[in-house]
């Protein structure tokens, strides 16, 4: 009786996580599943490279946008010329000089406007011109407006588009990597919990063997025992310290596993996790779930907007086709004195008058360039599409097996309770046989390792299971910061 009390105190101490377990390092650091997922969202590289891959879009919209910036330009220069004259009167050596500027903006229906202000004069000795030096100044309004390719503003922002919905399909995709991280970091904290139960059953396990030759030496000297039978439960105690040695292991491979995803800076310290793995069971509804999963996962969500981009292009690689027309005019006035000053006055107040109106067309006989462009993207799009298509189909394909792997768990989290007590029981009877003679100490221990193997197995399963309702949050693209189902 008194040993089975025993037993009860141990396995309690080793199946409610591993409050007193040794440590393996110098300073242990409690962590909870709440904090290494949100230091694992802060942190973690993979994270951040892809914050940096939206950053890149941004600045590819930021680029984009730029055509229908405000251009502003001005020139000036001088010139002189000598030459030989071969007609009387005209002269040998004549100066000129221009300064000018000009403002341009393309607007997003394509319609491109300049407003110029170009200054120019001249100085010759040649004889007969009205003024000598010259001086000219005039204002210029421009105007071109294209009405077939390039018509509308659909096609004149479609890069803009395109651009904003990858951009859009960026963000939703650093969404889907904090998902996918999120559920990582899970199952790699319930790694470590399994890691830190298992080797409180190891060194449970231990204490077992090493209770059993202390007994079996007693009974040796009692001479109720043969002085072979002592090297059974010494052989076990051996290995039973080697599975101890594996465990310890196994705790920091599970840290370090946990650590890398956190992007910790701190490697010598040892994790000790406090929360509990969940051990209720939850009502499953796989439409639901499936219907959560095809609407709100991110990735489904930039897979779409990665095809609405591609059609976006398709449009305006179709639009490349078309001929160019365009409607241009320009209207200004120009003034010409003798001083520059009355030049500007001449040409505000009393200038001469000019206007242009007419149409510009052009086309490219064979128009490879374009057909080109149309061909490349339509086969993008046809890539896009079936990538969409390809995840869709998988993402059904992960909730069914998700689905199947909780409902299997929560059956093993029943059938492991019940090996563990069968097992217990079993090693209570073995132990009361022994101490009255009738089974071996071979018996004892092989109820020994029965039963540490289901103690294991069952935290194993908790954990499992645990691990597969994080899996079920990442498949609806959810983050939890919870073990809590």
């Amino acid at each position: 009786m008194y040993y089975g009390k025993t037993i009860l105190i141990l396995v309690f101490l080793s199946c409610t996580l591993p409050l007193q377990a040794g440590e393996l390092s110098g300073a242990t650091e409690d962590i909870t599943l709440k904090n290494a997922v949100e230091q694992a969202l802060e942190n973690n590289l993979d994270l951040k490279l892809q914050k940096a891959e939206m950053e890149i879009s941004q600045g590819e919209l930021q680029t984009a946008k730029g055509r229908f910036d405000i251009l502003f330009s001005a020139e000036i220069g001088a010139a002189s010329k000598e030459q030989t004259p071969f007609i009387p009167g005209i002269g040998d050596h004549e100066d000129t000089a221009k300064w000018n500027a000009k403002t341009e903006k393309l607007f997003t229906t394509g319609t491109a406007v300049s407003f110029s202000w170009n200054n120019s004069s001249y100085d010759s000795n040649a004889m007969g011109l009205p003024f000598n030096p010259s001086y000219n100044s005039g204002l210029l309004l421009g105007v071109r407006q294209p009405l077939l390719k390039g018509f509308g503003e659909n096609i004149q922002t479609a890069e803009i588009q395109a651009i904003e919905k990858q951009l859009a399909s960026v963000t939703h995709q650093v969404d889907s990597v904090a998902a996918n991280l999120a559920a990582s970091v899970k199952r790699a904290y319930w790694n470590l919990v399994f890691a830190w139960q298992d080797i409180e059953v190891r060194k449970f396990s231990l204490e077992l063997a090493e209770k059993l030759l202390v007994e079996t030496k007693e009974k040796i000297n009692a001479g109720k025992l043969a002085p072979v039978e002592l090297y059974q439960p010494q052989s076990e105690v051996a290995k039973r310290e080697e599975l101890l040695i594996s465990a310890e292991r196994a705790i920091g491979v599970a840290e370090d596993e946990l650590r890398l995803l956190l992007n910790s800076e701190n490697w010598l310290n040892s994790y000790h996790p406090v929360d509990k793995p969940a051990t209720t069971p939850i009502q499953l509804n796989l439409p639901e779930i499936l219907k959560n999963a095809l609407e709100n996962r991110p990735d489904i969500k930039a897979a779409d907007l990665s095809v609405r981009a591609v059609e976006i292009l398709k449009e305006n690689s179709a639009d490349q086709l078309r001929p160019d027309l365009s409607l241009v005019g320009a209207l200004g006035r120009t003034g010409t004195e003798e001083n520059y000053g009355d030049a500007v006055n001449n040409s505000l107040d009393n200038g001469n008058n000019l206007w242009q109106i007419g149409l510009e067309f052009s086309i490219p006989f064979d128009n490879s360039i374009a057909k080109g462009n149309l061909e490349k993207v339509n086969a993008q799009l046809k890539i896009a599409r079936t990538r969409a298509k390809l995840l869709r189909q998988q993402i059904r394909k992960t909730v069914r097996t998700t689905v199947r792997d909780v409902k299997l768990a929560m059956k093993a989290l029943e059938a492991t309770r019940k090996t563990s007590l069968a097992t217990r029981k079993r090693l209570e009877a073995e132990q009361v046989k022994f101490n009255s003679g009738r089974a071996t100490t071979l018996d004892v221990l092989i109820a020994q390792d029965a039963y540490s193997q289901a103690l294991s197995q069952e935290n194993l399963t908790t954990t499992a299971y645990a691990k597969t309702l994080a899996e079920l949050d990442r498949i609806q693209g959810l983050i939890t910061l919870t073990s809590s189902p």
